[in-house]
């Protein structure tokens, strides 16, 4: 076609001059017999060639519309690079004349193309087309959709976008007081461990026992049943710390039977260290606890007392009837030891040793009584 084209420039430009030429001297009657038909013949062969070449043909033998011809060429890609040449696209990146719904340069997915090859995640936004880690998250910067964790799969939405998320709360993980979302906040799951068992705050299926659903473990809760009775206080006066509907103060006879004090007319059933305690319960404990040693030691005071008390009846019997200096010296040693043991008292030796030296007075007399 090009050669045709150079081959007939030459006949065109006479073409041009000879007929101007000739319409200024008047023409000939016969263009067939004029001399500028007989020498230009082949510019119209030319053209007729021309013609020829530019009209496409088609299998159907239908004629082609200008309409059709006009969509056929508008998306400005050359047939060789076109990667969707049946349809008017404007894509660039990924494919080459494919449908870009927004305009960004990356063309929309479609049945034979889609994400994972290249095609725009986000088709209706011109600021965001990919997404590394397919959680739906842009990979572009600055945006209201911007992945904070673009190379890992998440689905949190508060404070970070698009990053790990294991119970699905949308608090990221690395933010999230309850990472497992079993209701038990790492913290506490960590501080409910012990040596035998450990908790782990990232699995829902690990956590520890809860009585009373208040979010706070029995092993550091102060009041397992919730009954406002902290747990040292129930089993110290003997109620279950685990039954909230006993409490110390239904504990006797089935009824409460005490109350806390705070002045006036108010008063309360519940705990409080700081106000004044008028129940049965508390009176019990006064009387089992604080003077149940008292009590204890009330019988070992009066066995103390009487039992000494008796020896030093028995001792003073002994030294006034006894008859020779040998037999008090004896007697003497005796409370000596008894004194030094704790086995009657200071005074009590005092009022002995002062009634053997009656006794060696009386003996004495009456020694010299029969000498005479």
């Amino acid at each position: 076609m090009i050669l045709i084209a150079v081959l007939c420039g030459g006949p065109f430009q006479c073409l041009a001059f000879e007929g101007n030429r000739e319409a200024r001297s008047g023409g000939f009657d016969n263009p067939m017999n004029s001399p500028l038909f007989m020498r230009k013949g082949p510019v119209w062969i030319c053209l007729i060639l021309l013609l020829g070449l530019c009209v496409p043909e088609f299998s159907g033998g239908e004629p082609i519309e200008l309409s059709d011809w006009s969509a056929m060429n508008s998306d400005s890609q050359a047939n060789e690079t076109d990667d969707c040449p049946g349809v008017n696209g404007t894509s660039t990146h990924d494919r080459h004349g494919c449908i870009d719904s927004d305009g960004d340069g990356y063309s929309d997915p479609d049945e034979t193309w889609n994400v994972s090859m290249g095609a725009d995640v986000f088709p209706d936004r011109p600021d965001a087309w990919s997404d590394l880690d397919g959680d739906l998250f842009a990979d572009q910067p600055n945006l209201d959709i911007t992945d904070d964790c673009p190379t890992r799969y998440g689905t949190s939405r508060s404070v970070l976008f698009g990053c790990s998320d294991m119970d699905f709360d949308w608090i990221p993980d690395v933010l999230d007081t309850d990472i497992d979302g079993d209701g038990i906040s790492n913290e506490l799951e960590i501080a409910s461990s012990g040596a035998l068992f450990q908790y782990d705050p990232m699995d829902a299926n690990s956590y520890p026992i809860d009585s009373d659903y208040d979010t706070i473990p029995d092993a550091v809760d102060e009041d397992d049943d919730n009954d406002f009775w902290p747990d040292t206080v129930e089993l110290d006066r003997g109620s279950d710390p685990l039954d909230a509907e006993q409490t110390p103060f239904n504990r006797y006879f089935g009824v409460t039977t005490g109350f806390f004090y705070y002045g006036g007319f108010t008063t309360d059933d519940k705990y409080d260290a700081e106000a004044l305690e008028l129940s049965l319960s508390g009176l019990m404990e006064i009387v089992t606890e604080e003077l149940v040693i008292p009590f204890l030691l009330i019988p070992i005071y009066f066995y103390v007392f009487f039992s000494r008390r008796q020896r030093f009846e028995v001792l003073k019997n002994e030294i006034s009837e006894a008859k020779t200096d040998k037999e008090l010296f004896k007697l003497e040693s005796n409370i000596n030891k008894l004194i030094e043991n704790r086995k009657i008292k200071t005074l009590h030796g005092l009022i002995l040793r002062n009634t053997i030296e009656e006794q060696e007075g009386k003996i004495r007399a009456s020694i010299s009584v029969e000498e005479e």
